[in-house]
């Protein structure tokens, strides 16, 4: 009798097993989107009762194929939630999944999932946040800064010389003043006077009047009305001015800085598209040669000085 009551026993408790084995494959389908394999239960079924954010969710999840752990695990898992982020499943400013979750959805490990976080994290796709309300979250936008990061580190890997960054700006930005001439509101227009008044007002401050002076070309990047091109510009203005920010400029360089600013934004406010080219020409012509005398000054040559 007691081997018929444990035999029994046994049996119930497996019953009970297998059970609960069903509920949490179910509870893994519905978060997760894994139906294949569970009879009865379709993708659409799966979504049934679902809030409308674990719908979105489940719906990422399973875009995403999973990946064995090895070599080059990490490139995978970040090629695919780099695909999820740029195809907008997850929209700017938006927490990505855990961790757990993201390695639980790949099949692969915590590690290999960190991995590819601090790979995008290094592209500047991801940010990641610690503390309260803390997690990984995709960046709200994709700023010059974080291109010029990437840039830079291209220049670096290339060795490619301070002169060849100054030759692609000598072709960007008189365009740039041309489009912006021919596209600046009247917003655009006074956005860029007040970066010109607040350079007059730097003049003794080298680190402000610096800032300043970028923003200048800035603010005439956005009147372009080019998103990309304002994107690269303001990516190799951070690449340069980062190069030149040890520099010592006089008040004779400060003052012919200020004096083709203000002859760009004349030609700006006045539509006049060529007058603004050709100004930006001669603005980074003399740019030139003033850097040239400061590196020389220090160097004795800045020609292919390397990033």
């Amino acid at each position: 009798m007691k081997a018929n009551a444990g035999a029994a026993g046994s049996v119930q408790g497996s019953a009970r097993r297998e059970q609960k084995s069903l509920e949490t494959e179910m509870i893994i389908t519905r978060l997760y989107g894994i139906t294949e394999g569970l009879p009865g239960l379709s993708s659409m079924e799966a979504l049934k009762g679902l809030p409308e954010d674990n719908k979105k969710k489940r719906l990422v999840f399973n875009a995403f194929k999973p990946v064995a752990d090895g070599r080059k695990a990490h490139e995978r898992v970040a090629s695919q939630l780099k695909d999820a982020i740029l195809g907008k499943k997850f929209v700017p400013g938006q927490r990505i999944p855990s961790e757990r979750e993201l390695a639980d959805t790949f099949r692969t490990s915590r590690v290999t999932v960190r991995s590819a976080i601090l790979t995008l994290k290094n592209t500047g796709l991801l940010r990641i946040k610690k503390g309260m309300g803390g997690g990984t979250f995709v960046v709200s936008d994709m700023t010059g800064e974080s291109v010029s990061d990437l840039l830079r580190d291209i220049i670096k890997w290339k060795d490619i010389s301070i002169e060849n960054v100054i030759e692609v700006r000598t072709i960007i930005e008189p365009q740039i003043a041309f489009l912006a001439a021919k596209n600046a509101t009247a917003d655009d227009s006074e956005a860029i006077w007040a970066t010109i008044r607040e350079l007059a007002g730097y003049f003794k401050i080298r680190k402000s009047f610096r800032a300043t002076d970028e923003n200048f070309h800035r603010a005439l990047a956005n009147a372009a009305k080019n998103p990309l091109l304002s994107l690269f510009q303001s990516a190799l203005i951070n690449v340069l001015f980062k190069f030149i920010y040890g520099m010592v400029w006089n008040e004779e360089h400060k003052t012919s800085i200020l004096r083709w600013h203000t002859l760009i934004a004349e030609k700006v406010e006045k539509k006049d598209p060529n007058g603004a080219m050709q100004a930006m020409v001669e603005h980074l012509a003399d740019m030139q040669s003033i850097l040239a005398q400061c590196i020389a000054s220090k160097t004795g040559s800045w020609i292919n000085k390397s990033i």
